[in-house]
C-alpha cells in the first residue's frame, strides 16, 4: 500500500512539474486528476490501514482466547497431575507405615522369640546344673560311704593284724617262757 500512495504521489508530482512546462489547459486537467488519484489512492491507504487494525485487533483477539483456554488447559491439567501426585504420596505415606508397622511387629516377635528361647535355655542350664549337683552329691555321698567303708575294713583289717600280731607275741612269749622254764628248772 505504501508502494501504491508512493507511486502515487510521484505521478502527481510528475504531473505537476510537466504541467508547468504546458501551459494549456491539458495540464490543469491532469493536475485535478493527479489530486483526485491521490485523494482516492489515500482513501484506499486509510480502508486497508482500517482494515489490517481490524484484522490485527481480531487475530489478537483470536489469540488472547486461545492463549486463555490453553492456559486454562494447563492450569486443569496441573491441577489433576497435583491431585495424582497427593494420592500417589498419601499410598506412598501409608505403604511405608505398614511396613514400618511390620518391620516392628517383626522384630517384637523376635525379641519375644529370643526371650522365650533364652528362659528356656536358662532353665534347660538350670535343671541340668541342679542334675549335676544332684548327681555330684550322690556320687560325693557314695565316695564317702565307700571311704567309711574301706576305713572300716581298714580298721577291722588293722584289728585283725594287730590282734593276730599280738596272739602271734602271745605265742612267742609263750614260746619263750616254756623254752626259758625248762632251763629254769
Amino acid at each position: 500500500m505504501k508502494k501504491s500512495v508512493l507511486a502515487a504521489l510521484v505521478l502527481g508530482a510528475t504531473l505537476s512539474v510537466t504541467g508547468c512546462f504546458d501551459k494549456e489547459s491539458k495540464a490543469g486537467q491532469e493536475v485535478e486528476k493527479a489530486k483526485a488519484s491521490v485523494v482516492e489512492s489515500k482513501e484506499a491507504v486509510v480502508n486497508a490501514a482500517n482494515e489490517v487494525k481490524e484484522s490485527t485487533a481480531a487475530k489478537v483477539e483470536e489469540v488472547k482466547a486461545a492463549t486463555a483456554a490453553k492456559v486454562e488447559e494447563m492450569k486443569d491439567a496441573t491441577s489433576a497431575k497435583m491431585e495424582e501426585m497427593k494420592a500417589t504420596m498419601a499410598e506412598v505415606k501409608k505403604d511405608v507405615a505398614e511396613k514400618a508397622a511390620e518391620v516392628k511387629e517383626a522384630a517384637a516377635t523376635k525379641v519375644d522369640e529370643a526371650k522365650a528361647a533364652v528362659a528356656e535355655k536358662s532353665a534347660e542350664m538350670k535343671d541340668a546344673t541342679a542334675a549335676k549337683v544332684e548327681e555330684a552329691k550322690v556320687a560325693s555321698a557314695e565316695a564317702k560311704q565307700t571311704a567309711t567303708e574301706k576305713a572300716a575294713e581298714m580298721k577291722e583289717a588293722a584289728k585283725e593284724d594287730v590282734n593276730k600280731a599280738a596272739d602271734a607275741v602271745k605265742e612267742k612269749a609263750e614260746e619263750v617262757k616254756e623254752s626259758v622254764a625248762p632251763k629254769a628248772q
